[in-house]
């Protein structure tokens, strides 16, 4: 391991590299980018579903984190259907019966006290509506919540029997090391710690 350090404020990055820092490599359309069991997805399955979003979910990040951030929810949406299908015809029916089955059957029903208290504890989003006229859209959105709570359970179990990998990378910083700043350890080393650090 070799550090290097730096001044400005204490922040601690670390990046992998062979030699010294590389770039990640730029993803092509046909690269798998997760397998679900022995069936592959592909980035352009992926980038099908992921740049349909629109950029308002993203709030002022920067695009190739934007980009990732879509692609990996996608990814993850792709993952848990393609689970379900085959969990589905394991069992000899379809994804909506399963689904009906496995997800929709196990949710725990909201009750009006339920519906109260997020109510009461929720005022400012109400904005000033009273609790009659709100009433079924917030059992619609707690129900939601519960769905997606068991949906989540369930393609964690899915995925415990079988093996899923992503090989999704996040958007690597590549960080330039000034030429003079103190340095301990082997340049070639697999792995560098930059540390900025303010010595006040």
């Amino acid at each position: 391991m070799r550090q290097v350090v730096a001044t400005a404020l204490l922040v601690l990055l670390t990046a992998c590299s062979s030699g010294s820092a590389q770039q990640a490599k730029r993803p092509a359309p046909t690269d798998v980018v997760a397998t679900v069991g022995s069936t592959p997805i592909t980035l352009a399955e992926v980038d099908d579903k992921a740049l349909q979003q629109t950029t308002a979910n993203f709030g002022n990040v920067k695009l190739s984190q934007a980009l990732y951030t879509a692609r990996r929810a996608a990814l993850d949406e792709l993952i848990a259907t393609r689970l379900m299908d085959d969990a589905a015809k394991a069992q000899g029916i379809d994804r909506t019966t399963l689904i009906e089955k496995e997800i929709t059957s196990k949710i725990p029903m909201v009750t009006d006290a339920e519906i109260a208290s997020w109510y009461a504890a929720n005022q400012n989003r109400v904005q000033g509506a009273t609790l009659e006229q709100v009433r079924q859209p917030i059992r619609q959105y707690l129900t939601q919540e519960r769905m997606q709570a068991v949906r989540e359970q369930y393609v964690d179990s899915l995925k415990a029997k079988t093996p899923v990998r992503v090989m999704l990378d996040p958007p690597r910083q590549t960080v330039k090391m000034a030429s003079a700043s103190p340095t301990r350890g082997p340049a070639n080393a697999p792995i560098e710690m930059i540390e900025f650090s303010d010595f006040q």
